[in-house]
This record gives C-alpha cells, sequence and structure tokens, in this order.
C-alpha cells in the first residue's frame, strides 16, 4: 500500500474515531435525597420540610427514581412538579418505588399521615439519572474532526489513486 493510501486512510479513521467517541452518551446518577422521618398520626411531613423538595439540574432532562419504605401504618404519597401526576395520594404501605420521566425542574413531596390512627416511619431516598455527550467542546471537536479530518483523508485516497493512474499510464507509454 502506498504512503498517501496510509496516510488518506489514518485520516478517515482518526476523523470517524473521534467523532464516534464525542458520541457516546454519558449517563451519572447522583443521590438527591436521603432521609428518614416518623410521622405521628394526623401529621403531614412536606412539601417543603427539609428532605421532601429538589430541583433537578438545569441543562439537561434526566430521570428521578424514588424509594419509599414505610414501617407501621400506611401513609399517602403525592409529588407534584412536571410529569409527576401519577404520584397523586397514593397509598403507601411497605415498599413504593416511582420513576418521573422525563424530569424537569423542581418537585416536591408530601407525606400524609393525617387519616392515620398509628405511628408511622417513612425511609425515603430520591435519584437523578441524566444521560448527556461528553462537554460541548468535546463533541464540537469530534465534529470538526469528522468534517475536516474525512474529507480530506477521502482526498488523500483519491489523489494517490489518480497519481498511480498517471504514473501506470506514462510507464506504459514508455
Amino acid at each position: 500500500m502506498r504512503r498517501g493510501a496510509k496516510v488518506g486512510l489514518l485520516l478517515i479513521l482518526t476523523g470517524l474515531s473521534l467523532f464516534l467517541i464525542s458520541s457516546i452518551p454519558v449517563t451519572r446518577t447522583d443521590e438527591a435525597i436521603s432521609t428518614s422521618f416518623t410521622l405521628s398520626p394526623g401529621s403531614k411531613h412536606g412539601p417543603y420540610d427539609e428532605g421532601t423538595y429538589y430541583h433537578t439540574s438545569v441543562l439537561t432532562k434526566s430521570v428521578l427514581e424514588g424509594e419509599i419504605k414505610v414501617e407501621g401504618d400506611g401513609i399517602h404519597l403525592t409529588a407534584s412538579g412536571y410529569n409527576a401526576q401519577h404520584i397523586s395520594d397514593v397509598y403507601v404501605r411497605g415498599r413504593y418505588n416511582f420513576t418521573i420521566s422525563p424530569a424537569d425542574d423542581q418537585y416536591t413531596f408530601t407525606f400524609d399521615n393525617t387519616g392515620g390512627e398509628a405511628e408511622s416511619t417513612v425511609i425515603f431516598s430520591l435519584t437523578e439519572t441524566w444521560t448527556s455527550s461528553h462537554s460541548s467542546l468535546v463533541w464540537i471537536l469530534g465534529l470538526m474532526g469528522f468534517l475536516l479530518l474525512v474529507p480530506l483523508g477521502l482526498a488523500t485516497l483519491a489523489l494517490t489513486h489518480h497519481r498511480k493512474k498517471l504514473t501506470e499510464n506514462s510507464r506504459a507509454r514508455a
């Protein structure tokens, strides 16, 4: 293989590799809330008490996953916020998991034991998971690599092939 063909292939592979690497999604999960509290009969906890509100990351939509464990009498859970209408006055006894997808902006949670006759211990955890590409700089570099290196590699391959044909034609005439 001629040197020009090797250089052309190397440029094409480098441009494609940079673009593919910059396009790989990155997933990150953070624990947003981890709290426990006791609800007396006839009481509520939330929506703005400690451990009952959360504001998602600003730039990307994400997924919120919650887990509630209730020991004692059951309670009612209500979540407020974008795409959380399915968590309205949900009776929880034992364990309850929920997902809010996509999640965006501010969320509040209210734990209600006003209709209960016994004390309830609540353990509440909330995680936020979002998927995004690498930083903007990495994505721009990958796109530039693709848009510059791939055409340059194709042009190098074409010129190498054209020179080879010219050389072969001149040798055939001689």
